[in-house]
């Protein structure tokens, strides 16, 4: 009885050693927690076509030559493929226009407008340079006031020079900037195959629907024609307008 006892304390001397040790490393884990650091460990992130220094790279070396001989094959395939939709492209846009001119000079109708057209600016620029002639000779009749003939010969040429150079610089110089903002908008909203689609479009349907075209509407195919481009490209350039407005491009 008395060995027993003695067992048993010695296995609750045993216990509580343990509970106590058990204790203190619970009391170690909390303030391992409590008081930890970060330690940041740089780690080297992988990169493309990385090989390690052990590694044979007789292998690697011939995977990518064998790649890139592929890739500059598959560019030389799509760049040949590519000249020739561009060259089909080209043969049949020229085959349509020059169908749509054949056919424009075969058109009685169209022909007829198109004299008439010719014929209204001509007309036009004969009447404007006839008013300018005549502006020139009513302000060089000034000098013809002068007393002395000669003089007076020389400030009335002068003034009629003065007055036509500069009537024709001046048109030419609102048709050169009007011109230039004209093809500047063209080509900033209309330069792309719809809008040479539309183009021939239009004057193919004007060339071949003219004579059943006049019949509802009494205006000139030529006019027409203009109108439907001015009205192509007003459309065009609202469009874009509104896109770079909202920022799609």
């Amino acid at each position: 009885m008395q060995s027993e006892k003695e067992k048993r304390k010695r296995a609750d001397s045993r216990v509580g050693e343990c509970q106590d040790k058990l204790r203190q490393a619970e009391r170690e884990k909390e303030y391992a927690l409590t008081h930890q650091k970060k330690v940041e460990i740089p780690v080297e992130k992988p990169v493309l076509y990385e090989r390690c220094r052990n590694c044979d790279r007789r292998a690697y070396q011939q995977a990518k030559e064998r790649y890139e001989h592929h890739r500059n094959g598959l560019k030389k395939k799509y760049r040949a493929k590519t000249v020739g939709f561009d060259a089909m492209l080209v043969v049949l846009w020229w085959y349509v226009v020059v169908t749509t001119i054949f056919a424009a000079m075969r058109s009685e109708i169209f022909l007829a407008d198109f004299a008439v057209f010719v014929g209204i600016i001509r007309n036009g620029i004969y009447q404007s340079g006839k008013w300018l002639i005549g502006a020139g000779n009513a302000l060089a009749q000034f000098g013809d006031k002068i007393s002395n003939k000669s003089v007076a010969l020389v400030v009335h040429w002068l003034l009629f020079i003065v007055v036509i150079v500069g009537a024709a610089v001046a048109v030419g110089a609102i048709m050169v900037i009007a011109g230039k903002k004209v093809l500047k908008m063209y080509w900033e909203n209309c330069r792309d195959v719809i809008s040479v689609g539309m183009a021939v479009t239009s004057v193919a349907l004007l060339v071949y629907f003219g004579d059943w075209i006049k019949d509802f509407v009494e205006l000139n195919l030529v006019v027409m024609l203009l109108l439907v481009q001015m009205v192509y490209i007003g459309i065009r350039v609202y469009v874009n307008g509104c896109k770079r407005t909202r920022g799609y491009y």
